[in-house]
């Protein structure tokens, strides 16, 4: 047991040191150049698309000129549920703005993710595949632990990596 338990937190870390570094370019036709997408504040965003609660499939570039938060939670997580009547007033107060936020669910339990979503009043976007920390995107992000929260700007850069609604909060009130 004790083995198992070590060889999960070496593959944690060593997924959090390889999200970290990779870094990828892509063509930009905006600016003729490359840009840089990986998950550090300054570059784009990875881009995805995943399903949404109803099925319908959700992708990341098509809120470009949005600020966008990209909230990782888990309906088992109380710390994220906790952080959620934040995220939902901050939304109330700026989706006309410009504001939108794309909750991606770790939950492998799809009523216990859309009784979290019923439960803690979200209307903003909330999407998953419903195959927990082994998602593909979770992966790309290189989430650890939940919450983690990705602030990007209308151009798809991200601005802040945290796990505090308050401190994204301060960020889309100056912006917008």
């Amino acid at each position: 047991m004790k083995t198992k338990i070590q060889m999960s937190l070496l593959f944690f870390a060593l997924l959090i040191i390889g999200a970290s570094s990779c870094k990828k370019t892509t063509d930009d036709p905006s600016t003729g150049g490359e840009k840089e997408i990986g998950v550090k504040v300054g570059l784009y965003a990875p881009d995805f698309t995943l399903p949404d609660k109803d099925g319908n499939e959700e992708t990341l570039s098509d809120y470009q000129g949005k600020i966008v938060l990209i909230d990782f939670w888990a309906s088992w997580c109380h710390i994220c549920r906790g952080e959620n009547p934040e995220l939902v007033s901050l939304y109330a107060e700026y989706k006309a703005k410009g504001f939108e936020i794309i909750g991606v669910s770790i939950d492998t339990d799809r009523s216990s993710w859309l009784n979290a979503v019923k439960d803690d009043g979200i209307e903003f976007v909330q999407v998953s595949d419903l195959k927990g920390i082994e998602s593909p995107v979770v992966n790309s992000y290189g989430v650890a632990g939940v919450p983690k929260m990705v602030l990007i700007n209308q151009e798809g850069k991200i601005l802040i990596i945290t796990t505090k609604a308050a401190e994204v909060s301060a960020i889309v009130k100056e912006k917008l």
